[in-house]
């Protein structure tokens, strides 16, 4: 720092390593559920979950199920090697007519789905919770000052910043269909392996566990010369569809990410404005320039590929052929070889993510989506501040300015990426297109009283700001506040702002992105209303809620009819862009508070300030997502959602009215309002231990969240509201205090945090379930008769302490955060987003207890 000028340099770089799932245990374990004991009372607690009626215990929820095959007549079998329980060759049924498939009548199904669960396998414990992260800081700023009455100051500011990102997020299911006559197909008679998968449903409908435990739960046998027969008998070759996961599908993603920023200005000081009652005037201009760039790389398995290795090109499903005329991209064909769906090596039976035969199988079927990123801001930015004339409380200071900005976006896909060529992933066009923004400003503060009896200062201040859009034209916002003193001590303040923000280039210019994402339908018949044996709806034990069932009747379904075997979860295309007719969000925003600094003593420092604040937002943009959709229409208590319109169902049939489309694209949300009080107290003092002087303070941050709502009207009017108050994300308390304990050069700090227990939307909250088996979180009878899966979460604490020694230059210190290894609360993941039964981004400590030490040194300099 030299008398007229100075010059500064940095450099970071900070490497994070993943920190994987098996790194906390507890991501995987036990589930809650809600029961009432015998005397009527709701209780809470930990349990064990139950895979199916005779099934082994376990401490992990059954999530996505692998290494089985979707076929004809009974839904998914599982590999069982060198045996069934049908006629399936490797593979056996797992249950039938709501029981465990018991071949021994050992009281043991043959089949555990904890042996085909993704939810707490290698795969998913091998994968990140926090993703490894590489970032690199280099900045430059210096300004000189030139000797003369203006100080005029030319400065610059230079960043390089770069980061690279690699996260493994586990492999999730593939479950491409294969055709019928494919060579390698299991309902195919023709192939080595294959066989006639009606033969062998009968072969499951003789075998002596399943006659046995059907005839005990309904008095009668189900084989050919049974009493109630439910052979089919031969159908030939069939169509099936392999449910795996395979090593390296769609879970690596690898981003780099890099910014450069220039900023050139001049300030200083405008004597030739000190006359009248102008003083005190100041200038600043600069022009800022920044681009940042971005690459992302993820591997995965070209659909167009596999139908090709398949033979769904082929008339007569043979791997590799086309002679059905369809246009394939250049490089689908060469390379091309027959892909083994039904290989062991896909069906690893407790690890689950398996992987192709050969590795020329792999080699053909996998590639890379690949996107670029380019984003350009450049600026232009002058204003001028200083006095404009006297009133008896002091000066009245006036600021003027004008700003320019032009943003500028390249998002360009490769052909993987723009086509949707990925098996399971959607089609992303990009983004390309610019826009210019022109604003103007001004500010003045008016300090009206000071020193006057009940007025020891009264001050306004007014700002107001121009903004003019080249794609919404021009809009005035502005900001008032008023700050009073009747006492030195008290200060009274209140606010009023309106703020105006036009939709990104994101949301202008995004091209069209579909795909399929998996999404459940309230509105089909669930397993535990079909009758067993004859599919049969039963009224009685369905447990949807009313509401539902009449928000599926207004809107076309009928909730008793619409039918597809229990089965109620469906991948649906669902498409997602951006609009040049979308209104730009506006708010208005006030506030009300007062601040007190205790006047009585000099032995004690005392703070207490609390601000009561109301934000709304007007026209907020939003992008839904296809389950909110879907959630916000059948669940609505007014049953006029006006999600409902972006949903479209195939109609020609009543029993499978499935949804074949979602409608994501972005939209304007009427109100977003958020209420509540913000209190801060902050105490001082110094205490005397052993006769030396400990410095001690105290400070407390306090939120009491008393609205947080949102409003979309369609346009026949109809309304649908939801305040998310003490729901997960809006808890209504939180609070931060921090004690500190100072002596000579040492610090040491305890602070806590809590966070006020939340619930899940009482719209999804499932009503108390009479369990005649087994549900998602329950035990079943006898443990747990009424039971209904868990979506609270408990008050939280989190303690973190630390202990520093501040020097002349060097400064070292260390502490220990989440002292008591607090967990977040466990929910079962069907009701509140989570990760293995852990909520993810609504604040909880993720990393458990962490222990850390810091060392900094300062070197001094001429000054």
């Amino acid at each position: 720092n030299w008398d007229r000028g100075f010059i500064g340099v940095g450099v970071e770089y900070v490497d994070r390593s993943r920190v994987n799932i098996e790194d906390r245990p507890w991501t995987a374990g036990c589930e809650k559920h809600h029961e009432i004991d015998e005397n009527g009372q709701f209780r809470s607690q930990d349990v064990f979950y139950s895979e199916t009626f005779n099934m082994a215990w376990d401490e992990c929820t059954v999530g996505f199920l692998a290494a089985r095959v979707s076929v004809p007549v009974t839904g998914s079998v599982y590999h069982t090697p060198g045996a069934s329980n049908g006629g399936w060759g490797s593979f056996s049924e797992s249950n039938v007519f709501g029981f465990g498939v018991d071949s021994n009548q050992d009281g043991v199904a043959d089949v555990s789905f904890r042996n085909y669960s993704l939810n707490g396998s290698d795969t998913i414990q091998q994968s990140d919770l926090f993703p490894e992260l590489t970032t690199q800081n280099f900045m430059a700023f210096g300004e000189y000052t030139f000797s003369g009455e203006a100080n005029i100051t030319p400065y610059f500011e230079t960043l390089y910043a770069k980061r690279e990102f690699f996260s493994n997020s586990a492999e999730g299911q593939f479950f491409p269909a294969v055709p019928a006559l494919n060579p390698f197909n299991i309902c195919n008679p023709a192939a080595p392996n294959g066989v006639d998968c009606g033969l062998a449903w009968d072969a499951l409908m003789e075998n002596p566990g399943v006659i046995a435990d059907t005839f005990a739960a309904f008095g009668c046998t189900p084989n050919a010369a049974g009493t109630c027969p439910q052979g089919i008998g031969a159908i030939g070759p069939a169509g099936s569809t392999p449910i795996v996961s395979v090593r390296g599908d769609r879970n690596l993603t690898d981003v780099t990410a890099d910014q450069a920023r220039v900023v050139l200005g001049v300030k200083g000081d405008m004597p030739f404005m000190r006359f009248g009652s102008l003083d005190n005037w100041s200038f600043d201009v600069f022009a800022s320039w920044s681009e940042s760039t971005g690459e992302s790389h993820r591997p995965g398995i070209r659909e167009d590929r596999y139908d090709l290795s398949v033979g769904w090109f082929s008339t007569t499903n043979t791997p590799c052929e086309n002679d059905t005329g369809a246009v394939l991209e250049p490089d689908v064909a060469p390379g091309c070889v027959p892909v083994n769906m039904f290989a062991p090596s896909l069906y690893p039976v407790g690890t689950i993510t398996g992987d192709f035969e050969t590795q020329a199988e792999r080699d053909y079927l996998f590639d890379v989506r690949d996107f670029d990123t380019e984003y350009e801001q450049t600026i232009f930015s002058a204003y001028a501040t200083g006095d404009i004339f006297e009133l008896p409380a002091g000066p009245v200071a006036f600021g003027i300015g004008v700003e320019s900005r032009e943003d500028e976006i390249r998002s360009i896909p490769d052909a993987v990426a723009r086509d949707g060529l990925l098996w399971g992933f959607f089609v992303d066009g990009g983004a390309e297109g610019s826009r210019t923004t022109d604003e103007f400003f001004a500010e003045i503060e008016l300090p009206l009283l000071a020193g006057e009896p009940g007025f020891e200062e009264l001050t306004i201040n007014v700002s107001t700001r121009l903004t003019d859009d080249e794609f919404y034209g021009e809009n005035w916002t502005g900001s008032y506040k008023i700050g009073w003193r009747p006492v030195d001590s008290l200060l009274v303040r209140g606010t009023f702002g309106t703020a105006f923000r036009a939709p990104n280039l994101r949301e202008l210019f995004l091209r069209s992105q579909s795909g399929f994402n998996n999404v459940f339908d309230p509105c089909y018949i669930p397993e535990d209303a079909l009758d067993p044996l004859t599919g049969t709806y039963i009224p009685a034990l369905d447990d949807r809620d009313t509401v539902v069932l009449g928000n599926c009747l207004a809107n076309g379904v009928d909730p008793t009819i619409a039918n597809n075997n229990g089965f109620n979860v469906f991948s649906v295309e669902q498409a997602a862009g951006g609009s040049l007719t979308l209104d730009p969000e506006k708010s208005e925003t006030w506030s009300a508070g007062l601040s007190w600094d205790m006047p009585f003593t000099n032995a004690f420092n005392l703070s207490l300030s609390a601000t009561y604040y109301e934000i709304e937002v007007r026209n907020t943009i939003i992008e839904p997502s296809g389950q909110f959709i879907v959630n916000d229409c059948y669940n609505s208590l007014t049953g006029n959602s006006v999600f409902c319109s972006r949903i479209s169902r195939d109609g020609a049939d009543a029993t499978n009215p499935f949804i074949d489309f979602l409608d994501r694209g972005f939209l304007n949300r009427d109100k977003e309002v958020a209420r509540g009080v913000d209190v801060n107290v902050a105490f001082d003092d110094t205490w005397t231990v052993f006769q030396r002087p400990i410095d001690v303070g105290l400070d407390i941050i306090a939120n009491r969240n008393l609205e947080r709502s949102t409003l979309l009207t369609d346009d026949e009017g109809n309304a649908d509201s939801n305040d998310f108050k003490g729901q997960w994300g809006f808890p209504e308390w939180k609070v931060q205090g921090i004690v500190r304990f100072d002596y000579d050069d040492f610090r040491l700090s305890w602070e806590t945090r809590y966070t006020a227990s939340v619930t899940q939307d009482p719209r999804g909250i499932d009503d108390f379930d009479d369990i005649g088996g087994i549900a998602d979180t329950c035990l079943g009878p006898p443990s747990d008769v009424l039971c209904r899966d868990f979506g609270d979460g408990d008050n939280y604490f989190l303690h973190n302490v630390s202990v520093y020694y501040y020097g002349d230059q060097w400064t070292f210190g260390g502490g220990v955060r989440n002292l008591f290894d607090e967990e977040p609360p466990v929910v079962d993941g069907t009701e509140v987003f989570s990760l293995n039964n852990t909520p993810i981004g609504v604040g909880y400590d993720l990393m458990g207890r962490v222990y850390f030490f810091n060392v900094a040194v300062s070197f001094g300099g001429s000054q």
